[in-house]
């Protein structure tokens, strides 16, 4: 077995501009060969910044990062609507009023908390099995269902100029910068088109970015586990259970262990836990009272 095979943990990549979120783990899967790998979050091609990148047994826990707040700095050139919601697409609209400073400070406590929001057309959403893009750019006529969203914080970060303005959010997984942006517009009597997005958090994933190429050069290093976190750093808000070998192999056939000896005061009943035997994370699973009920197996 190669040092490649026995990887696992996570990479949080930085996306560049240009790329698609599948092309980037393409290259990935290609250089690692046999390794197992899978992203979650997509970023479309335009935006830029963190995508976190899952490894070997990683993949298998890859849904306890799916629904995490994200973070964003995006940027909304007023006075032009897209197709797209973003440069990609042709412009449709076109207004020459640009909102002050005033203006657009005074319509953003509207989008603070829940709110309902109708995801843009071109995005991988799936209609009837197809994705909604593919439906857009056939200008086949279809409608997206609104749904709720969270903004927990949205400010103005720069005024770039009267006819840009750079924001921050923070918000619930699902929230589509595109038509925040077209919303805000809209409150302002104008359009809006996205001309720049980063994703700059996700859940508790700040850590330190790597570009593609950075990594790819890591490949046949021994540096590369260097920057592979390990998948109890990267979830630290579940607790960790250590095992005795009699107890992983009852584990490992799918079966509940008592935890009397191992249990500790602060797990609390029904919390997900990962199981360690020596160093290595064996399993996840639910604690109920004093046993441990393995639900994913992540060791072969």
């Amino acid at each position: 077995m190669s040092a490649l095979d026995k990887l696992n943990g996570w990479i949080f990549l930085d996306k560049p501009i240009g790329m698609t979120s599948n092309a980037a783990l393409q290259q990935i899967r290609r250089n690692l060969s046999k390794v197992k790998a899978g992203f979650v979050g997509t970023l479309d091609p335009l935006a830029s910044g963190l995508l976190p990148i899952a490894l070997g047994k990683s993949t298998k826990v890859i849904n306890l990062a799916e629904n995490l707040n994200k973070k964003y700095t995006f940027s909304v050139k007023w006075g032009e609507k897209t197709d797209t919601g973003d440069t990609e697409g042709n412009v449709i609209e076109i207004s020459r009023k640009y909102p002050s400073k005033e203006d657009i400070k005074g319509v953003l406590s509207k989008f603070n908390g829940l709110i309902n929001q109708t995801p843009p057309k071109y995005s991988s959403l799936k209609v009837d099995g197809v994705r909604a893009y593919e439906l857009a750019r056939k200008k086949i006529p279809f409608k997206l269902k609104k749904r709720k969203v969270n903004i927990y914080k949205l400010r103005v970060n720069n005024f770039i100029s009267n006819q840009i303005s750079e924001f921050k959010v923070e918000c619930s997984s699902g929230t589509y910068v595109r038509s925040l942006a077209e919303s805000i517009s809209d409150s302002l009597g104008t359009f809006g088109t996205v001309t720049s997005l980063r994703r700059e958090g996700f859940g508790n994933f700040n850590k330190n970015l790597i570009s593609l190429d950075y990594f790819l050069s890591l490949v046949h290093s021994d540096d590369l586990n260097n920057v592979i976190e390990p998948v109890d750093n990267v979830f630290n808000w579940i607790n960790v259970i250590k095992i005795n070998k009699k107890q992983l192999n009852k584990v490992l056939k799918g079966n509940c262990i008592e935890m009397d000896v191992f249990f500790k005061n602060n797990l609390q009943p029904k919390n997900l836990n990962f199981v360690k035997y020596k160093n290595e994370i064996v399993a996840l699973g639910l604690l109920e009272k004093k046993t441990f009920y393995p639900k994913k197996i992540l060791i072969s």
